[in-house]
């Protein structure tokens, strides 16, 4: 929870695919909250308020994925809400005139997210969502490290580049 505050403030592609990892550590745990106690929120150095705080947060979010069946697949409200604003900010950006550096980015984009869209069967997934799975799909694979061609890492850094425009003027930085 304190990182995701963090990353939330400060970069929020690096907050959704955080949100992401936390979802995936929670199934890894069965969302036995026994574990998860023990295991995670244990290990946060921090006042007793602080711990509940972290606690809860930890249980809200197991209480989402299993309420809403998410148990093998699927995001928390919180994730799509924000890729549907992030994706929203990326179409208002294609559509403003100033702003060639957007387009240029997506230009090298659009046609590896088209490759991704297809070869992960996600067809209705927006640009921004097609992105940010393709960089977690990355993240995974860099965990198991598996190998990773370069025509792949080249495509990634298309995504990687589209993302991090788009955060930076989520953020108000560009």
């Amino acid at each position: 929870m304190i990182i995701a505050e963090q990353k939330k403030k400060e970069n929020i592609v690096e907050y959704i695919i955080y949100l992401r990892q936390i979802q995936d550590l929670l199934r890894s745990m069965n969302f036995d909250f026994a574990k998860i106690k023990n295991e995670l929120v244990a290990n946060y150095n921090t006042d007793y308020e602080t711990k509940i705080r972290i606690e809860n947060w930890y249980r809200n979010i197991s209480k989402e994925l299993t309420d809403k069946n998410f148990v093998a697949v699927g995001d928390i409200d919180e994730i799509k809400n924000t890729i549907a604003l992030l994706e929203d900010l990326h179409q208002k950006l294609l559509k403003d005139p100033q702003e060639h550096k957007h387009k240029e980015l997506y230009k090298w984009a659009e046609p590896n997210i088209a490759k991704f869209r297809t070869l992960s069967r996600s067809q209705h997934k927006s640009d921004v969502e097609v992105c940010i799975d393709a960089v977690y799909s990355l993240f995974l694979l860099k965990l198991q490290k598996k190998p990773i061609s370069e025509e792949t890492m080249q495509a990634m850094q298309t995504f990687i580049n589209l993302l991090t425009y788009i955060a930076r003027k989520y953020h108000g930085i560009e």
